[in-house]
């Protein structure tokens, strides 16, 4: 299948500039100056302001030995007519292991250096480009004959009223983010190659246009008219009809002929810190997704942020014009990958699949080979699967349910200003779809109005009634219940309650609760894809009660089976005394001191200070019964009357106020269990002590079995009556 390409006198313009600016883009690659080697290694382009991609196989030597890629050692890159200091950072695959598959036998060279090339894979490689002292300072050049690569200068990239800047005349390509099985017409851009380039001179790219011929692989086969030139590798693939770069020049084929190869973008996706070079810097725990993300944020200040007259691509992709993908633009398309550069990273990639399943609303079928990592990606893949017709709604769709899972994952953590940050940038995304889905038809806005965070769990709130009747017994209190939907920081939906004048016992209040809770449990967990956590708010005198036992069934059927609600999800006691539409100040600040300390630590509460002075991530625990005693006073008088967040006790804890030595042994073994794996940080609490109280519920032994979570989450208060 072919998409014809846009013939109109503007069309055929804004290719000729888009030309222009992958020219602009594209680089030489060479050894540093002062080292003697004049000779053209490859070629590359810009992909970020300061970062360059090639093919890893320009770092070998036509004898077979690696070249440019130790620890320390700089390269050339020819950009905007001036020679630049560069570095190598990633190499995918390794540096050794590319050598070792190009061999390196000077005998053969000349016969099987291109058959030699095919063989690595995926054959990128990115370098990073370093600025030069003297042009970043404003300082004078050096004397004649001293090398032009000098240390490098922090200020040459600034990014301080904006993103980072690259070389003067220069600036990144745009990169495809989807990756049809066909290119059309497509131009192949390489290296000038001219001796006396990288001193000043204004060469042009060389160009040549070229089709798609098929794939092997994830790698292009392209046919040409005349031979892809030397140095080539390492260049950009145009595509004419869509106004981006969708791969990298890998290699000729021999004998003089036309056409040759290159590698997908696709194998972009692969990049990781395993791939970064020693002794290099790099962009962090997750490069592709930094990369992209610098790459995106470029393009939007390019064509909004820039004070000048330059076309930028997305002028030029505009005047292509096409009815491919409907109402969805190139205008479209910059604001949503910019705003996704700033949403937090999904939790697990296969959400970002799952919610283009749900757009497309199909179950099961595969959408292509390659793994969605980020959200950026979900957009790539909608742009080749949605149909124009639907485009608009299918993308704004998508980004709603982004909206929705990245706010359901954001989280206090330990740095407010980016917890902070994350959340404008949701915002952000969430109030840009509801302006732009004006244009969608009445039945389609509703549809993307109606999009709602995932549930992260379920509240059971006991509220004790007060005695109204004077004559009444005060030793039979009277309860009412709720159960609610929680979709964190505060949002609750009333899912069934019981608001009796009269109210009932506990006991009857809890047995009404069982009945209306396996529904609700059940219908959460599949709206959420997981288990959510069960949270149980109670009175003060019941924050002993063993709900972790209650018994709830596996599923809707009318025979499931039913286990105890501690070995199928996690299980945690707030205070029913603590609702209100503002939490109160002692218990917020505790809340976010535990919670934002780097680590937990069990502390055990004993008298006579019962756990006080903790301080930050902090966790008392109790071996003392809080049915009455010395327990009971200590957790009411100095826990929750403190604004104590999060503790642990157990639910058969001894009456007498001294402990044994099995309390001591009950102590030792639990911080083991707790602190061990994933227990690092109080936030993972609930799900480790939910891992280990199934283990010792399904063994019949363990200090586990009958340990009860306290864990009162000021940043998603309850809100006044439950609201």
């Amino acid at each position: 299948m072919r998409v014809p390409i846009e013939s109109s006198e503007a069309a055929d313009y804004a290719r000729y500039q888009l030309c222009k600016l992958a020219a602009a883009a594209t680089v030489d690659i060479r050894a540093a100056p002062g080292s003697g080697d004049g000779s053209l290694w490859g070629s590359g382009f810009l992909v970020a302001p300061e970062w360059v991609l090639t093919c890893a196989h320009v770092f070998v030597h036509p004898d077979g030995w690696r070249r440019g890629t130790a620890p320390g050692e700089l390269i050339g890159v020819v950009v905007g007519g001036r020679t630049v200091p560069g570095r190598v950072e990633y190499s995918m695959p390794s540096p050794d292991s590319t050598a070792a598959r190009m061999g390196r036998d000077p005998e053969v060279r000349d016969e099987t250096f291109a058959e030699a090339v095919m063989q690595v894979g995926p054959d990128l490689a990115l370098v990073r480009l370093l600025p030069v002292r003297g042009e970043a300072a404003g300082a004078a050049e050096g004397p004649p004959g001293e090398a032009r690569i000098r240390i490098p200068h922090p200020a040459y990239f600034t990014g301080q009223h904006g993103p980072a800047r690259p070389p003067a005349g220069s600036e990144p390509v745009w990169l495809g983010d989807r990756y049809d099985d066909f290119l059309d017409q497509a131009v192949l851009l390489s290296a000038h190659g001219r001796p006396g380039a990288g001193n000043g001179d204004r060469a042009e790219a060389a160009l040549l246009s070229a089709e798609f011929a098929g794939r092997n692989g994830q790698q292009i086969l392209l046919g040409t008219p005349t031979p892809i030139r030397k140095g080539a590798s390492g260049g950009p693939v145009l595509h004419l009809g869509r106004g981006e770069v969708v791969g990298v020049v890998k290699a000729r084929y021999r004998g003089g002929t036309g056409g040759g190869t290159a590698v997908s973008l696709d194998e972009l996706h692969a990049l990781s810190p395993e791939h970064l070079l020693p002794g290099a810097e790099g962009l962090g725990p997750e490069p592709y997704r930094e990369l992209m993300r610098l790459h995106d944020a470029w393009h939007r200040h390019r064509h909004y942020g820039i004070d000048d007259e330059r076309t930028s691509w997305t002028d030029l992709q505009r005047a292509l014009g096409g009815p491919r993908y409907g109402a969805w633009g190139a205008l479209d398309r910059l604001s949503a990958l910019s705003r996704l550069a700033d949403v937090p990273a999904p939790r697990d990639p296969e959400v970002v699949e799952r919610l283009v399943h749900e757009v497309l609303e199909i179950e099961g079928r595969p959408l292509g080979a390659r793994r969605l990592r980020d959200w950026r990606d979900g957009h790539g893949l909608l742009h080749r699967q949605a149909a124009p017709e639907s485009a608009l709604r299918d993308m704004l769709l998508y980004l709603k349910l982004v909206a929705r899972e990245a706010a359901a994952d954001l989280d206090s953590g330990t740095d407010a200003g980016a917890v902070a940050g994350a959340r404008r940038a949701v915002e952000s995304l969430d109030a840009w779809v509801g302006e732009r889905a004006g244009e969608l038809t009445p039945r389609q806005r509703r549809e993307i109005n109606e999009v709602r965070r995932a549930p992260v769990s379920v509240l059971v709130t006991f509220d004790k009634l007060p005695f109204l009747d004077p004559a009444a017994p005060s030793s039979v209190p009277r309860y009412n219940w709720t159960v609610r939907r929680g979709y964190g920081k505060g949002a609750w939906e009333h899912v069934a309650l019981d608001q009796s004048y009269e109210g009932g016992s506990f006991e009857e209040a809890e047995e009404q609760v069982l009945r209306a809770l396996a529904p609700q449990l059940l219908g959460a967990d599949a709206e959420a894809q997981t288990r959510v956590r069960l949270e149980v708010a109670l009175p003060e005198e019941r924050q002993a009660q063993p709900t972790y036992l209650w018994e709830l069934p596996a599923s809707g059927r009318a025979t499931a089976a039913r286990r105890p609600a501690g070995t199928v999800r996690p299980v945690v006691h707030r205070d029913a005394a603590r609702a209100g539409p503002v939490p109160e100040p002692l218990w917020r600040d505790r809340w976010r001191r535990t919670s934002r300390a780097p680590r937990q630590r069990l502390v055990r509460a004993e008298p006579p200070a019962w756990g006080r002075g903790a301080g930050d991530g902090g966790v008392p625990v109790f071996c003392h019964a809080l049915g009455g005693g010395s327990g009971r006073t200590a957790v009411v008088g100095q826990l929750l009357d403190e604004g104590t967040a999060v503790a642990l006790w157990r639910a058969g804890g001894h009456e007498g106020e001294e402990c044994g030595e099995e309390c001591a042994e009950f102590h030792e073994k639990l911080a083991v269990l707790l602190m061990d794996g994933a227990g690092t940080v109080v936030r993972d609490l609930p799900e480790r002590l939910h891992e280990v109280r199934r283990e010792a519920l399904e063994t019949g032994h363990g200090c586990a079995a009958d340990l009860i979570l306290f864990y009162d989450d000021a940043d998603d208060a309850i809100g006044a009556g439950g609201a």
